[in-house]
């Protein structure tokens, strides 16, 4: 029995240590991912700075755009702080006290219609199937949902073109409520699916716009904190289907 006991103290401190390493190595990751993408604003406004100052640039028309240029840069730079202090704000313990029981299925029906608005905007075709016809009320954050189906919507509006489609689909299958989002654009690489929601990570149709790969991230901390589920699908140059999972059984009642 003692043999065993020392067995599992030695298993249970084996995964304390991995879980350290593992808590460190995100910590890690965290801070290369926040380096990265600040240093090339920095270096921009920088660059130009010290060649106004030592009198590199000089025609006055130069100087001009080089100011409106390192004004931009500072306009993005303030824009990643505050992404990055939004997304540092957003834990599981303030999402779960501003959760408020009200009509999902309301959210739902008034989200899809304002969505159909904004993706004309962008001369998408939006289409929407409102099949749920129940009023089903849930403890949810409205703010912060509708701040993950926006993300959502612009990465559908983003990577798809002119006349393309994306199509909304609310519905009620067993004990859950589905809701799904469907575009026609340019769907994603297989290698890409298995890290979409990872902090930091830039898909390889992203790689060449601007963005800090957070913003699926903060999708999937708001969905899986309501205690919901996210799922994606997607075939590279034929679209992209995300589906959230909304469990009702016991919330509802």
């Amino acid at each position: 029995q003692s043999s065993n006991e020392i067995t599992s103290i030695s298993e249970n401190l084996e995964k304390m240590r991995l879980s350290l390493l593992e808590a460190q190595n995100k910590k890690n990751r965290f801070i290369m991912g926040i380096s990265h993408d600040l240093r090339t604003p920095v270096s921009i406004i920088k660059g130009y700075t010290e060649a106004i100052t030592d009198g590199i640039i000089v025609d006055k028309e130069e100087i001009n755009k080089s100011l409106q240029l390192i004004s931009a840069k500072s306009t993005q730079l303030e824009e990643m702080i505050d992404t990055l202090i939004n997304y540092t704000k957003l834990n599981t313990s303030d999402i779960r006290e501003q959760m408020v029981k009200n009509s999902i299925t309301n959210f739902f029906i008034e989200y899809m219609k304002e969505a159909k608005i904004y993706g004309n905007l962008f001369h998408r075709t939006v289409t929407t199937e409102q099949l749920v016809n129940e009023n089903i009320e849930i403890p949810f954050n409205e703010q912060l949902i509708h701040r993950a189906l926006e993300n959502l919507f612009s990465n559908a509006t983003r990577y798809t073109k002119e006349n393309d489609s994306i199509h909304l689909k609310f519905y009620k299958k067993e004990t859950n409520l589905i809701f799904e989002m469907i575009d026609t654009g340019c769907g994603m690489d297989e290698e890409d699916l298995n890290n979409i929601f990872d902090l930091f990570y830039r898909g390889t149709n992203s790689r060449l716009e601007k963005g800090m790969g957070i913003g699926l991230s903060v999708v999937k901390n708001i969905i899986t904190t309501h205690g919901w589920n996210i799922e994606v699908e997607s075939k590279k140059d034929f679209g992209s289907k995300f589906r959230i999972v909304i469990p009702i059984s016991e919330q509802s009642e």
